[in-house]
């Protein structure tokens, strides 16, 4: 039986989790960090008569799975994979191949997996390895966006900082006449392993043995802590360097990745050339901009940079660049404001978010920092009644409540709600806020269903005075009654959308 871990489920799961720690780093690591109440992480266990026999991590757009005895529940990632569908799978081998029988569209990469064996061969201390400080942050991030390989890995500058001012890792660093030449960081961190990550070298620096001097030192902060360094690395043993500093390969680990999802590298070479020679010039800056929106690097509501600043970063003219832009508006996850510049709309949370929400609180593309309300208790209108299938003498709580950005009005709703749903919902009808809350949020997590229509209408006396819109615009119109498990009718809710100001995301 599959189903949904909550707090009291940390000790059963972490005495599986940890009969393979190294195997188990990064949902041990998650666990820790994040627990079972994140909106972005959801941990299910394969239980049967009380015994754990797989555990399923779905964080943000990256699904990692372990069952120690290859008992992969096919069906439930069936089902799972219906509605939830990540960019990127990883697990042990044996465990991903059963999930590339669903996911046979998606890319496979095995590479091998090593743990630290012997401190004796480690490389001697050295005095001008220093551990970074949020000071070093922008030359942290400078320094991994000119390696080729780490610039997708370490696109964000906001997360090395958050990273280092969090203390969720430990990055080391060799400065020579002030640059950064070599560089090394510890990754996911759980109670008996410690995974290490971007560790590379400036290219005129390298053969100078930095790479292992600088893992070496990691590896003793990360002993000095009672735990075991591991990491991922391609090459085989008797041809990389962390074999010579003592770490064992103990097995294998592989990702699938989602062939939309994987970033188009631009580098100035025959193979791209000729790959640029047969795609229009935008398509490898779109899929690089696509993939860092759907990542949440760029998150919804945040300006992106100037197009100089982006046309840089990613390496293509500004006119190639506009390109990309144009069709990342047209595709819905991005939208120019005029004056103060292009915004990110698409929200990466959305997936995880209820089929049942409001429209007005949750797909508006500016900051909402007002709500008015007008409300009364009363009898309903003679359709309302119908709708929510009420008797003669049944009154409702009705309310027109007005959406607001900084700018002005933006949308608005009217609300009607039986008033024995009220006394159900405990909502205080003398209470402002407690009627706010109900109306904004609380109403709609007591839905199962709903019945939605949608259509165009023009602006009547019913909206312009709360909207501020002139008689006859055409205004976007969406109606929801909401169900609860009963099957009873407890909300009927008519949006108007200002145009320009919204954006619809809805998952059915």
């Amino acid at each position: 039986m599959i189903r949904e871990c909550k707090e009291q489920d940390r000790p059963v799961l972490l005495a599986y989790l940890k009969q393979e720690p190294v195997y188990n780093t990064f949902i041990l690591a998650d666990i820790e960090d994040f627990g079972f109440d994140e909106k972005f992480q959801t941990v299910y266990m394969d239980e049967e008569q009380g015994v754990c026999r797989g555990v399923y991590l779905c964080f943000y757009n990256t699904f990692i799975l372990y069952s120690k005895d290859e008992n992969i529940n096919i069906s439930f990632l069936e089902q799972l994979f219906s509605w939830y569908i990540p960019d990127v799978v990883m697990g042990k081998i044996e465990d991903v191949k059963i999930v590339r029988r669903i996911l046979s569209d998606y890319r496979m990469e095995i590479k091998p997996l090593y743990l630290f064996d012997d401190a004796a061969r480690l490389e001697e201390e050295e005095t001008n390895i220093q551990q970074a400080t949020e000071e070093d942050v922008d030359d942290i991030f400078g320094f991994l966006q000119g390696i080729p390989e780490m610039r997708g890995l370490y696109a964000s500058r906001q997360m090395i900082g958050d990273r280092i001012h969090k203390n969720l890792g430990v990055h080391y660093l060799i400065r020579e006449n002030g640059r950064i030449i070599a560089h090394a960081n510890s990754t996911a961190e759980c109670e008996d392993t410690v995974m290490i990550g971007g560790v590379t070298v400036d290219f005129d620096a390298r053969g100078r043995k930095l790479a292992s001097r600088i893992v070496s030192a990691l590896c003793r902060e990360i002993l000095a802590k009672d735990k075991i360094p591991c990491l991922f690395c391609s090459r085989k043993e008797e041809h990389n360097l962390y074999y010579r500093i003592g770490f064992k390969c103990v097995g294998e680990w592989a990702t699938l990745v989602k062939e939309e999802a994987q970033k188009v590298e631009i580098k100035e070479t025959k193979e791209v050339s000729e790959t640029k020679g047969r795609l229009p010039s935008y398509i490898p800056v779109y899929n690089e901009l696509y993939s860092d929106i759907m990542s949440g690097f760029y998150e919804k509501g945040s300006i992106l940079p100037p197009e100089t600043v982006l046309s840089e970063k990613y390496h293509v003219s500004r006119n190639t660049l506009r390109q990309a832009l144009t069709i990342l508006s047209q595709d819905g996850y991005i939208y120019k404001h005029q004056g103060k510049g292009t915004y990110v709309s698409y929200d990466k949370d959305k997936k995880y978010k209820e089929k049942i929400y409001n429209f007005l609180s949750e797909d508006a593309l500016e900051e909402i920092v007002h709500i008015s309300m007008d409300y009364n208790f009363g009898p309903p209108t003679q359709i309302a009644r119908e709708k929510l299938g009420l008797s003669q003498d049944e009154k409702v709580l009705a309310s027109n409540n007005v959406y607001e950005s900084e700018e002005g009005p933006i949308g608005q709703s009217f609300l009607q709600i039986p008033q024995s749903i009220l006394a159900e919902c405990e909502a205080d009808i003398d209470s402002d806020e407690s009627l706010l809350k109900l109306m904004d949020k609380d109403i709609y997590k007591k839905a199962a269903e709903a019945e939605v229509s949608i259509q165009l209408v023009e602006a009547d006396e019913q909206v312009t005075p709360y909207l501020g819109v002139d008689s006859g615009v055409l205004l976007l119109h969406i109606e929801q009654v909401l169900y609860d498990r009963e099957n009873r009718a407890i909300s009927r809710i008519k949006y108007y959308f200002c145009p320009g100001k919204y954006q619809i995301q809805y998952r059915l």
